[in-house]
């Protein structure tokens, strides 16, 4: 493994055993946030669509719908 570095008073230092489970902590935190993102960022892509969908299927015109979907 890579040794990870952390400023300390201005001066480089190697991390110690608890800053790095915490760095490893935080990592595993931000990618379960960006998995959650992606995944309602998707939902909301799918749910968009079929709104579209169903207003097209009832007549509306694509330049209507743009219009009530931004």
């Amino acid at each position: 493994m890579t040794d990870i570095y952390v400023q300390d008073n201005g001066k480089k230092r190697k991390a110690t055993a608890k800053e790095l489970e915490q760095f490893e902590k935080d990592h595993l935190e931000y990618e379960a946030e960006q998995k959650r993102i992606e995944a309602e960022t998707a939902k909301k892509e799918a749910d968009r669509a079929s709104a579209m969908a169903k207003l097209s299927k009832l007549g509306l015109t694509d330049d209507e719908i743009a219009s009530l979907i931004p």
